[in-house]
């Protein structure tokens, strides 16, 4: 059966308990999932990207 691989993404400068990202790769981009600290609200969203190129990071 298949299955998700998340990488966690590093996220600098985030309170104590603050937000946690997960990319997965998918065809066609990855699946990013987002979760606040104290489980307090969650989100997942696709991020269209064909050859996977997003290094998981953010533009300066």
């Amino acid at each position: 059966m298949p299955e998700l691989i998340w990488e966690k993404l590093n996220c600098k400068n985030q309170p104590v308990g603050g937000l946690g990202l997960w990319r997965a790769k998918v065809p066609g981009g990855w699946l990013v999932a987002s979760r606040c600290g104290g489980g307090e609200g969650s989100g997942i969203t696709f991020y269209p990207d064909p050859k996977h190129e997003w290094n998981g990071g953010s533009l300066p």
